[in-house]
């Protein structure tokens, strides 16, 4: 399994990684000790040392007039990711009351690439509210591998209810009471040809190809949205109920 990914998401450097992993399964091991097991010159595994002390990763005692370095419990990013979602949870309210005295405007996004597609998904389940969404499903799959279904999971785990029209396909999900129960499915075979994904989510639609290069765009627009509602609609009327 590949840590490195998982831990830059959280916040650190590739150098606090190289030095973190190292240090990990050592116990206790001094500076000297330490640079000599990493590329890195002994100053810069000292300062990433103290970086990674400063986010309580990583502690220090001395042992015989000898300062020597040890990686705090892995448990220790969760107490951090907990306490920083509990300052942020107490601002909340009022960051909300700035947002909301903030005229909406409109506003386009575009996004790139595997993780561009992520960052989209991402926000289309940010908040609960009823989502529509249509296009060429299993063309998505085969590009997008496993984010499809990460992102479907992360919908039915905030009971998201979505109403969805998709070329026909069967998945051992699809028979499940929990997605039964937040999902109205339909088919429409002229969706397999279809070369996009399109979702319209409150005020905002986005979309992005499933096919050749990976591009997406999220807009923010309520006129927008409510016109690709009502093309929506129209897909709807000619899609066909799924029954499983």
């Amino acid at each position: 399994m590949d840590l490195t990914i998982p831990l830059q998401e959280y916040g650190l450097s590739d150098k606090e990684i190289g030095v973190y992993l190292e240090l990990l399964p050592l116990g206790t091991i001094n500076l000297q000790e330490l640079a000599k097991r990493l590329k890195y010159p002994r100053t810069t595994v000292y300062n990433t040392l103290n970086y990674l002390m400063s986010k309580g990763l990583v502690s220090k005692i001395v042992k015989r007039g000898v300062t020597c370095f040890t990686a705090t419990e892995p448990e220790k990013f969760l107490d951090n990711l907990e306490e920083k979602m509990s300052l942020i949870e107490g601002i909340l309210p009022k960051l909300k009351e700035l947002r909301e005295d903030q005229k909406q405007s409109s506003s386009v996004q575009i996004y790139e690439g595997f993780k561009g597609i992520f960052t989209i998904l991402s926000d289309v389940f940010k908040i609960k509210q009823q989502t529509y969404y249509f296009g060429g499903y299993k063309k998505s799959l085969d590009i997008l591998k496993h984010l499809p279904d990460q992102a479907r999971l992360i919908r039915l785990n905030r009971n998201i209810h979505a109403k969805i029209i998709i070329d026909p396909t069967d998945e051992p999900l699809f028979h499940t009471s929990k997605y039964k129960r937040l999902t109205d499915l339909r088919f429409l075979p002229s969706l397999e040809d279809f070369p996009a994904m399109i979702f319209i989510y409150g005020d905002k639609v986005a979309m992005f190809t499933v096919r050749g290069d990976l591009v997406g765009i999220i807009i923010q627009n309520k006129e927008f949205s409510e016109a690709m509602k009502l093309i929506f609609d129209l897909y709807w009327k000619q899609a066909k109920t799924a029954k499983f």
